[in-house]
């Protein structure tokens, strides 16, 4: 790392104009938790932030990043092109944050320093327990040990450029592919799976790691997670989707930190 670039900063997508009540809480607890990074939001071109920047004042650096996109399926394209990773060189790492993420306690500069790739949210939900088929033997797409979810997940900003520079003609054809069929596209989900084989050296920290790092905890048997909503030191670092999934498990974790939800 030159002395020029910085460590990390912390990338919120908004796409509303004010967010929703339960996305509020997100935001002020990562305010308050992750103050000391420079706090980017990820607007679309034309969005009104007059309430982010006065939400925000006083309360930590926030910058402004215009991207031309509206919608999910925009912004995880987007996720896949190298022009949006241009814009963020100047750090070593993001650290992608979406609103319905909830962070309870600062250990971003300890997950840096593990000096992964990627370090995506856990997801808890069987339907990503893929089964190694043959065809997947044969074209080298293994089932990867953990899918982990990108709204609360952290990358390396250099070797996201560079994957998607010198390969994207493949991304584009795995694109335009995937339109002919008519299937949707996951940003983390074609990482994990494809950027190991196109760059052997890409690194994803181990299931072992990750759990420690966020949550993504979709649907799944409460008994088997590694962490409890009754104890606080079981708790990852982060978790994602907690306002769309298992609200009421996650509520008694998230008033802990103050927040009468």
């Amino acid at each position: 790392m030159s002395a020029k670039t910085k460590l990390v900063t912390v990338i919120i997508p908004i796409h509303l104009d004010e967010p929703t009540e339960l996305e509020k809480v997100s935001l002020t607890q990562t305010l308050s938790v992750l103050n000391k990074y420079t706090i980017t939001f990820m607007a679309p071109y034309g969005l009104d932030v007059k309430w982010y920047e006065a939400f925000c004042k006083g309360k930590g650096e926030v910058v402004f990043e215009r991207f031309g996109w509206k919608g999910y399926e925009q912004y995880s394209v987007l996720q896949s092109n190298h022009k949006f990773y241009e814009r963020f060189l100047s750090y070593k790492f993001i650290l992608i944050c979406h609103l319905d993420a909830f962070v309870f306690n600062d250990e971003l500069e300890k997950w840096c320093q593990l000096d992964y790739d990627y370090i995506g949210s856990v997801i808890y939900n069987p339907v990503f327990n893929l089964k190694n088929t043959l065809w997947r033997r044969l074209t080298g797409f293994v089932s990867p040990e953990y899918f982990g979810n990108g709204g609360f997940g952290l990358k390396k900003v250099s070797t996201y450029y560079n994957i998607t520079k010198k390969f994207k003609g493949y991304i584009n054809l795995y694109h335009f592919i995937r339109k002919m069929r008519g299937r949707p596209f996951y940003d983390d989900l074609f990482f994990t799976q494809h950027f190991p084989k196109l760059s052997s050296r890409f690194t994803i920290a181990p299931l072992s790691e990750a759990r420690w790092f966020g949550a993504a905890y979709e649907k799944y048997q409460e008994t088997k997670l590694p962490f409890s909503d009754k104890k606080s030191d079981t708790l990852p670092f982060g978790i994602h989707g907690w306002i769309q999934h298992n609200r009421e498990f996650w509520l008694p974790c998230i008033r802990q930190y103050g927040h009468s939800v």
